[in-house]
C-alpha cells in the first residue's frame, strides 16, 4: 500500500503517535489494515468487537460430533461471556458468516505504568495482571482456531515490565508463545513427530508502538490468513 495513503488520521492519531491510548493506536493501525484488503482484495473486512464463548463451544462440538470429545462452560449463566480483546475478530463480509473465517485477531497489552498510575491517584498495577490476562485470551483463541491450520493472532505488548534488562516479566509472555521467538510474525501451526505447535505473533517492547508499526505485522498476518483460507475452502 502506497506509504502516502497511510497518512490520515483518526481521531486525532497520526501514523508516527506514540502518545495516544495504546488502543486508539491499535484501532488506527487496524483501519490501515482494513483499508488495505479493501484495495488490494475488494473484499470488505468487518470487526466483531467480542465472540461469546457459548458460540466457540457449540462450533467445537459440531466439529467434533462423534467423538469421545466434550466440552462445556462451568458457569451456567454463561450466555453472558464472551472474549473482547481491544482489537476485536477481524473477518471478510463476502466470505459469509455460518462459519466466519477469521483473518485476524488482535490484541494490546500494556503493562509497568505504576509511576503514572500513581500520578493520576489510580492504584497500582500488579506485576504480570496484564500476561495473565493475555495467557486467558490465548487458550481461547486457541479453542477458537481448533481445526485450522492457522492462528492468525497478534499481541502488541508494551512498559517498563517488557524491558529484558529490567524485568522478568517478558520470559512470561516468552513462555506463553510455546518458547518461539517474540517479536517475529507466526502464523502457520507446525507439525514436529505428531505434535502441534501453535506459535503466535507476539510483539513486546518497553517503547510504545505507533501504529505505522503495529499495521505491518497485522497486515503480513492478515493477508496470510486470506491465502489460507483462500486454499483451503476456494474462497
Amino acid at each position: 500500500m502506497p506509504r502516502k495513503a497511510l497518512r490520515k488520521s483518526h481521531v486525532g492519531i497520526t501514523l508516527n503517535d506514540r502518545s495516544s491510548k495504546m488502543e486508539k493506536r491499535l484501532g488506527l493501525a487496524l483501519e490501515m489494515v482494513s483499508d488495505t484488503i479493501r484495495t488490494e482484495y475488494q473484499l470488505t473486512a468487518v470487526i466483531a468487537k467480542r465472540i461469546y464463548l457459548a458460540d466457540v463451544v457449540e462450533a467445537m462440538q459440531e466439529r467434533y460430533k462423534g467423538s469421545k470429545a466434550h466440552f462445556e462452560l462451568a458457569f451456567r449463566g454463561h450466555t453472558n461471556t464472551y472474549m473482547q480483546p481491544d482489537g476485536g475478530f477481524m473477518w471478510i463480509e463476502e466470505w459469509g458468516d455460518a462459519p466466519r473465517r477469521f483473518i485476524l485477531v488482535a490484541e494490546a497489552k500494556r503493562q509497568g505504568t505504576s509511576d503514572v498510575r500513581e500520578k493520576e491517584k489510580r492504584p497500582k498495577q500488579g506485576r504480570g495482571n496484564a500476561v495473565e490476562r493475555l495467557g486467558k485470551n490465548m487458550r481461547g483463541v486457541d479453542a477458537l482456531f481448533l481445526g485450522e491450520r492457522i492462528t492468525p493472532f497478534v499481541c502488541f505488548g508494551e512498559g517498563c515490565d517488557f524491558d529484558p534488562d529490567k524485568s522478568s516479566i517478558i520470559d512470561r509472555v516468552a513462555t506463553l508463545n510455546g518458547f518461539f521467538p517474540l517479536n517475529e510474525t507466526h502464523v502457520d501451526k507446525i507439525q514436529i513427530e505428531g505434535d502441534t505447535l501453535k506459535p503466535t505473533s507476539l510483539y513486546f517492547r518497553e517503547q510504545p508502538w505507533t501504529p505505522g508499526e503495529m499495521y505491518e505485522p497485522l497486515m503480513d498476518v492478515a493477508r496470510r490468513a486470506i491465502a489460507y483460507y483462500r486454499k483451503q475452502y476456494r474462497l
